[in-house]
């Protein structure tokens, strides 16, 4: 339910979350409904504000591979769900195997440990994975370098939206916005938090709980616990720990398209709809013995409708779909041509001199953006079974890239962030080496012809003019066995504060090739497992 912060201040509640996107919905929501009463602090209210997004702004970004920070951030009930397309991946087993690549990244836990909690996370996501065995949901027979990888998407995006009526009516669930936490209150050992330093409408307040569980995005995570450090300098390894390192996203973008001969194989790889409702489709990844024999850093590829600039070369139908642009508008189109390529010259006399082409491409393109309408991504399917090949890759950790404090301040007085963050020539090379790779395997298994987008030598130059994120914030405060190399255990427990827990990806010590949010939620799941265990003792 709706809470007012004055309620909780004079009692004292088992957990209190901080931040209210998915992770802290699906942690917030498991443990009120097991019984345990939890206070859930969301520093926006229920609409997004351009000025309390603003609190994330950075006061520096080293390099233009980084969106602006507030940018990538949702200050909202349902957090960064609110602009989120609903995309659903989990890790894979390459993923946990520790290679060199990878430096000393290392997961104290096994895949397992997230499969458990998988379906779950679909569940509360509404991104169920159809029965293989149901009628037209078989996948695309693959062997050898390349295999399958299913992603689904949630019928509701905004978990607000989709948990709304849940959380009213959970009465020891304490939603609270407006609340910005700005700092932690330890106690004299430095070992415990005891209290947080809650900024509310205008005034400071401290709130207490049993347990702290900051899972408010990460960068956020690592910025409280950084201003922590600067009161308590031992904490988190140190200065020169890892906390605030190994800052982390994915590559994305296309580097080629496939010309398809097999048809079946093809249209496996469209989007299609399970029982529930949900969308799903087929993708490729490189095995993990590719992965080992190439030095591949994980990635996964999918199909792309082609600009439709290319599918209505036309007079008449390229008429027909500047008509369609100006009627649906800027916004609408930005989701349905991803890349445009040739200039609109097309006119109203050219749709007027061609009625043939340009009925059928109106038709089309109607038939389409209904379509569009309920699944993730406008496609459009094409005569020449021709598709752009769509790519997320897999980002080494290094330390360099990282986060600092700076000594700017936002309106509440805590410091904002400076960002150091960008690509490697390895990961930019990675990703080709892979393009290469699915390329030999197509052609072998007579799929279709692979097609570049650019020529061979200006390839890396292609990847890294696409390659931007900030989003996906992985590894900031990342899991594992040392505290010494690492910021919380794989618990989730902070080394250094016995009841302080981060949840979220700033916790995964590599980022794969998968979409955080799934395994995210998955993860926060896992731990309302262990926090019901450790306060009912």
């Amino acid at each position: 339910m709706i809470s007012s912060l004055q309620n909780l201040l004079a009692g004292r509640v088992d957990v209190c979350v901080v931040g209210s996107g998915p992770v802290g919905l699906a942690l917030g929501i498991t443990l009120a409904r097991s019984g345990l009463s939890v206070a859930l602090l969301e520093s926006g209210g229920k609409t997004i504000s351009e000025k309390t997004n603003r609190l994330a702004a950075a006061a520096s970004i080293s390099t233009d591979h980084h969106a602006e920070a507030s940018l990538t951030i949702r200050r909202a009930v349902g957090g960064t769900s609110k602009a989120w397309g609903g995309r659903c991946v989990e890790f894979d087993d390459s993923d946990f195997d520790g290679r060199p690549a990878r430096g000393d990244a290392r997961w104290p836990i096994e895949h397992s440990a997230f499969r458990a909690y998988y379906d779950d996370a679909r569940a509360f996501l509404g991104a169920e994975l159809p029965n293989v065995e149901m009628p037209g949901v078989e996948m695309p027979h693959m062997d050898g370098d390349f295999e399958p990888s299913i992603e689904s998407w949630a019928r509701e995006p905004d978990m607000a939206k989709a948990h709304g009526a849940l959380i009213e009516s959970l009465p020891n669930l304490h939603l609270v916005t407006q609340a910005t936490v700005i700092g932690l209150d330890l106690d004299r050992e430095g070992a415990r938090t005891k209290r947080l330093m809650v900024w509310h409408r205008g005034k400071l307040h401290s709130l207490g709980a049993t347990i702290f569980v900051l899972a408010c995005g990460g960068r956020e995570n690592a910025r409280l616990l950084l201003a922590a450090q600067e009161i308590a300098p031992r904490l988190f390894g140190g200065v020169d720990g890892p906390l605030g390192r190994y800052y982390m996203g994915h590559l994305a973008g296309e580097l080629a398209r496939i010309r398809f001969t097999d048809r079946s194989f093809m249209e496996k790889m469209f989007f299609r709809r399970n029982g529930s409702g949900a969308w799903f489709r087929s993708r490729l990844i490189p095995s993990i013995a590719l992965q080992n024999e190439r030095d591949l850093l994980n990635s996964v590829f999918w199909l792309r409708s082609p600009p439709l600039e290319e599918v209505y070369a036309t007079a008449g139908a390229r008429a027909t779909l500047n008509l369609f642009k100006a009627i649906t508008g800027r916004r609408k189109m930005r989701r349905m041509s991803f890349k445009s390529r040739v200039s609109d010259t097309a006119s109203l006399s050219d749709l007027v001199a061609n009625p043939v082409q340009s009925f059928n491409a109106a038709l089309q393109l109607t038939t389409a953006a209904l379509k569009s309408e309920r699944q993730p991504n406008f496609f459009v399917k094409n005569g020449e079974h021709l598709y752009w090949l769509a790519y997320h890759g897999e980002q080494r950790p290094v330390a360099s890239n990282r986060v600092r404090l700076s000594s700017e301040v936002d309106e509440t007085g805590l410091k904002r962030l400076a960002v150091s963050f960008d690509f490697d020539e390895e990961d930019l090379a990675s990703l080709i080496r892979c393009h290469h790779a699915l390329a030999d395997w197509i052609g072998k298994r007579r799929i279709g012809t692979f097609e570049w987008l650019h020529p061979e030598d200006g390839l890396q130059t292609a990847v890294r003019r696409q390659a931007l994120d900030g989003y996906h914030q992985i590894g900031l405060t990342r899991m594992g066995a040392s505290p010494r190399s690492s910021v919380v255990d794989g618990n989730c427990r902070c080394h250094d504060l016995s009841n302080l827990y981060v949840a979220g990806s700033s916790v995964f010590p590599v980022s794969g090739q998968a979409n955080p949010t799934l395994p995210a939620v998955a993860l926060a799941l896992r731990l309302a497992d262990h926090l019901k265990g450790e306060l009912r003792g």
